[in-house]
């Protein structure tokens, strides 16, 4: 992973900005745009790079390229890791990537602002496909273009539209709304729903709740609803270190780069050693400079690695403990047990770590256990003991806790 320094250098030699947007590539600078034509066997980002080296064909050198994608291509994630220095953050969110998002198989990269959220201290992180991205560096490498880097596009309309203070920007297409909340390089709120979604009546008055909440909550906002819109800004004002995915192939290329310096580098100092070869002391107290330099290196870099570790470390132990304890969540327990209960009547219950015995009466106790099987949250369902006349004994376990597996992965020394 390219940090700091190196990202921001490789990304001020951006030459060109492409924004995707419904069925159109365009060229930020001029607003001139391609049609994306899609093709039977051609992937998206072959279709992409096609446009791109038609739109961008009269350059005579290879233009360097940042690319704007639509917000449907990144997930976004909240995060809050007190104790973890942004140093760390990086390191600590790379090893929980699995846990954060467990449902996605595919390889992903991340990208953060390491600075805090100034609305609540959180940090947003915005997660991509690696494997699309580096599919994109192919292509356009193959069409003779150098792909830098892949941005959210509402993310960059952000930056462009603010100088200070916070912004809500609004974006709409065809397939999906989007919001974003941003202030000082920072992204507060990520939000997006599929128009699909808003068909239905309650996530529609949701939605349109939480985008005035957000509206309310800040003086200046923007909504963008066609590609053209994006080629009002400036793309100079684009702050691409943040926010943007660098190819793997970007990121070889910037090591091929830095190496080539650092042959030119070692050339000179080596004629600068022949030159001065014959003075042996300052020979030796130049080896003696080198070789303390290199010692004071490496036991920095080891002591700041140990560091990392122990810290990530002691954050999984220190707060996985409590974070993953199974919660019964027991009012919507009795909600969902009302519900498959009425109109019988229940005149005991207990819960203890996820077993629940319930007794009480009912016209039908058959009818009544049957229920209960086929409700999602309850499993291993069954009469406690027998019935008399009316009277139900049932035992069951709740399906959404499971203290067995908590215990062996903190406690598997104890014994019950």
């Amino acid at each position: 992973m390219l940090q700091g320094g190196s990202t921001s250098r490789l990304l001020k030699k951006v030459d060109v900005v492409l924004l995707v947007f419904e069925d159109r590539l365009y060229d930020l600078s001029n607003a001139s745009w391609r049609t994306l034509k899609t093709e039977q066997g051609k992937s998206e980002q072959a279709i992409i790079a096609e446009a791109a080296a038609s739109l961008l064909g009269e350059h005579e050198q290879k233009p360097s390229v940042l690319l704007l994608l639509p917000p449907q291509e990144f997930i976004a994630t909240r995060v809050n890791m007190p104790g973890v220095t942004k140093d760390s953050l990086r390191a600590a969110l790379h090893l929980q990537s699995s846990v954060l998002l467990p449902s996605y198989e595919s390889p992903l990269v991340f990208t953060v602002n390491t600075y805090s959220d100034p609305f609540d201290g959180h940090n947003t992180v915005i997660w991509a496909d690696e494997g699309k991205i580096d599919a994109l560096f192919s292509e356009f490498h193959t069409h003779g273009l150098f792909l830098l880097g892949v941005m959210p596009r509402h993310i960059a309309a952000a930056q462009m539209s603010t100088k200070s203070g916070p912004v809500l920007l609004c974006e709409e297409d065809s397939e999906s709304i989007s919001a974003i909340l941003y202030q000082e390089g920072v992204v507060s709120e990520y939000l997006q729903v599929m128009r699909s979604d808003l068909e239905d009546p309650d996530f529609a008055r949701q939605w349109q709740d939480t985008i005035t909440d957000l509206k309310a909550s800040v003086a200046t906002s923007h909504t963008i609803a066609d590609g053209s819109d994006y080629c009002q800004y400036s793309s100079a004002e684009i702050n691409a270190g943040e926010y943007s995915f660098i190819p793997a192939g970007a990121r070889q290329s910037l090591a091929h780069e830095q190496k080539g310096k650092r042959i030119v580098y070692a050339a000179a100092a080596a004629i600068i050693v022949v030159l001065l070869a014959s003075s042996p002391f300052l020979l030796q107290s130049l080896q003696l400079m080198r070789l303390d330099s290199a010692l004071n290196t490496l036991q920095a870099s080891s002591t700041q690695a140990r560091e990392d570790q122990a810290l990530v470390r002691e954050f999984e132990i220190s707060w996985g403990v409590l974070n993953e304890f199974p919660r019964q969540h027991i009012p919507d327990v009795l909600l969902q047990l009302q519900s498959v209960l009425s109109p019988n009547v229940l005149t005991s219950i207990e819960i203890d770590e996820g077993s629940i015995e319930i007794e009480g009466e009912s016209n039908d106790p058959q009818s009544l256990l049957q229920l209960l099987e086929q409700d999602s949250m309850f499993t291993g369902v069954d009469f406690a003991r027998a019935t008399n006349n009316n009277r139900y004994y049932i035992e069951m376990r709740l399906s959404t806790v499971d203290y067995d597996a908590y215990r062996q992965r903190y406690f598997p020394d104890v014994r019950r």
